[in-house]
C-alpha cells in the first residue's frame, strides 16, 4: 500500500500496474490478491488477505473494516483534514480563484445525532458492509453515537430477539420490519426511535405482541412505526403510527428550540456545525429588510436570524417541513412579515421573488441547488448570499454559475464528521455593483 487518496482509502499499484483503491488499509500495509475473471476480457483484484504493518490502537470501533459507516479511524486526526481538506480548497482556488479557510473540529467520537440501521433476519441490527449491499454488518454499539443511542440500539436488539419473525426478509419477503432509525438531541433530553416497516404489515398478526412487547421493553419517551412500499429501501419515511410520545424530537441550537419531524432532515452534528452558524451571524446584516431561506427544512435560518430582518421568506420541498416552519416562526415572531411556501425548487423557480434589500441563505442537498436556482441567483439573486454545502464539489459547480455577478467574500471549511470523507462549507459573496 503506497499511500492514502482523499476518501481515506488505500493506493495501491497492481500486479498489471493500474492503480486500485483499498479501504481499511494504510501505506505500508501488504496485500495478498488474486486476479478474477468475471467477464470476457475483463479482471477483477480480489484481497484475500491484508498484512497491516502498523498499529490500528487509534480505531475505536469494534466492527471497523467491515461496517460501510467510518472509513478513517485507523488515520490520524491531523492526516484525516489534510487528506480530505486539501483536494477541496485546491480546487477552489485553481477553478475559481477562493480561498477558503478550514477548521477543524473538537469533538471526533459521540458526534452523531442520528443514525439509520438496517434490520435483517437473524435478528442482525447494523450498517451495510462497504461494497456489498446484501450483507449487513450486526452492530452493538456505535463510537460515533451517544451512549443514549447505544442503549436504545442494545434494547431493540433484545425486543427483537424475542420476535424476530417481524423483520423483513428480502428474499423470501416475509416480516416487515426494514430499518431502525434512532434520533437523539445533543442539547436536550429529547430522542425518538424510529421503525421502518414494509407497507401492510401494520395489520400483521404478529404486529400486536410487537407493539406490547415494545411499549414494555423499551424505555425511549417516543416510539413511532412508519410503513412504505416493500421495495423501497428508505428508512424513517413513510405513513407514521405513533406508538409512543409524539412523531417529532426537540433539538436547542443557538437558544432556538426547533420540532423536528421524524422524517425531516437536520444536522446530524449540531454542535459540529456551530463554526458556520457564528460565521453567518458574525457577517449577517443587523437590520435588514428581507431573509430569502431556500431549502429551508424545518426554519432553521429563518429562525436563528430572523430577528434581524422586516420579512422572511422559506421555501421547502417536504410539506410536513414547511408546516413546523409556519408555525415555529409565528409563535418566535408574531409580529414579523413571513412566508413558507411548498415548492419543488429543481423543478421550478416560478415562486422566487426578487427582493430589494434582500440577503439568501441556501442549504441545498448533496447534489447540489440545481440550475435552475444558481441561475435565478446569478439573474435576479440578492444583495448578500451565504451558501452553505454538505458537498463543496456540488458547491463549486453551483457557484461557477453566479459568480460572474458576484464578490466572493470569505468562507469556511469544516469537518463535523470525522473518520468519513464529508465536510461542511459556507461562502458568502456580495452582489456586484453595476
Amino acid at each position: 500500500m503506497e499511500s492514502l487518496d482523499s476518501d481515506f482509502s488505500g493506493i495501491v499499484t497492481a500486479p498489471n500496474g493500474k492503480k486500485v483503491n483499498v479501504f481499511f488499509a494504510y501505506p505500508g500495509d501488504e496485500l495478498h490478491v488474486e486476479y478474477v475473471k468475471r467477464r470476457p476480457r475483463q479482471r477483477s483484484l480480489r484481497i484475500q488477505e491484508t498484512i497491516r504493518n502498523h498499529d490500528w490502537k487509534l480505531v475505536r470501533c469494534n466492527v471497523f473494516g467491515e461496517c460501510g459507516g467510518c472509513t478513517g479511524q485507523h488515520i490520524d486526526y491531523a492526516k484525516q483534514l489534510e487528506l480530505k481538506f486539501s483536494p477541496i480548497l485546491q480546487s477552489f482556488q485553481k477553478d475559481l480563484g477562493i480561498s477558503i479557510t478550514p477548521l477543524p473540529t473538537a469533538k471526533i467520537y459521540e458526534y452523531r445525532s442520528r443514525m439509520d440501521f438496517s434490520v435483517f433476519p437473524g435478528p442482525i441490527i447494523g450498517q451495510r458492509q462497504r461494497g456489498n449491499f446484501r450483507k449487513v454488518v450486526p452492530i452493538s454499539s456505535c463510537s460515533i453515537q451517544s451512549n443514549w443511542a447505544n442503549d436504545a440500539l442494545k434494547d431493540v436488539q433484545s425486543v427483537l430477539e424475542q420476535i424476530p419473525e417481524v423483520i423483513w426478509d428480502r428474499k423470501n419477503e416475509d416480516g416487515g420490519l426494514k430499518y431502525l432509525t434512532i434520533r437523539k438531541a445533543q442539547n436536550t433530553d429529547d430522542g425518538i426511535l424510529i421503525f421502518t416497516f414494509t407497507d401492510g404489515y401494520e395489520s400483521h398478526p404478529s404486529m400486536e405482541k410487537f407493539r406490547n412487547l415494545c411499549l414494555l421493553s423499551l424505555k425511549q419517551e417516543s416510539l413511532l412505526f412508519c410503513y412504505n412500499r416493500p421495495k423501497s429501501e428508505v428508512s424513517a419515511f413513510g405513513r407514521p403510527e405513533i406508538l409512543r410520545g409524539k412523531s417529532t424530537f426537540t433539538e436547542n441550537v443557538l437558544g432556538e428550540t426547533f420540532q423536528i419531524p421524524f422524517d425531516s432532515f437536520f444536522q446530524p452534528n449540531p454542535a459540529g456545525f456551530l463554526p458556520i452558524l457564528s460565521f453567518i451571524k458574525e457577517r449577517i446584516p443587523k437590520s435588514g429588510k428581507n431573509l430569502i431561506d431556500l431549502f429551508c427544512g424545518n426554519g432553521f435560518f429563518s429562525l436563528l436570524y430572523g430577528d434581524s430582518f422586516e420579512n422572511v421568506d422559506g421555501y421547502e420541498l417536504t410539506e410536513s417541513s414547511i408546516s413546523i416552519a409556519s408555525s415555529t416562526f409565528q409563535n418566535r415572531y408574531p409580529n414579523k412579515s413571513h412566508s413558507f411556501q411548498i415548492a419543488n425548487l429543481f423543478m421550478s423557480t416560478e415562486l422566487l421573488k426578487q427582493k430589494e434589500e434582500a440577503t439568501l441563505i441556501l442549504d441545498p442537498p448533496r447534489a447540489g441547488a440545481g440550475k435552475l436556482v444558481t441561475q435565478w441567483i446569478r439573474d435576479f439573486g440578492p444583495e448578500y448570499v451565504f451558501y452553505v454545502s454538505c458537498n463543496p464539489y456540488s458547491q463549486k459547480e453551483d457557484v461557477s454559475t453566479f459568480l460572474p455577478n458576484y464578490d466572493f467574500v470569505d468562507g469556511i471549511l469544516i469537518d463535523p464528521y470525522p473518520h468519513t470523507p464529508h465536510t461542511e462549507s459556507v461562502l458568502f459573496f456580495q452582489r456586484k455593483r453595476t
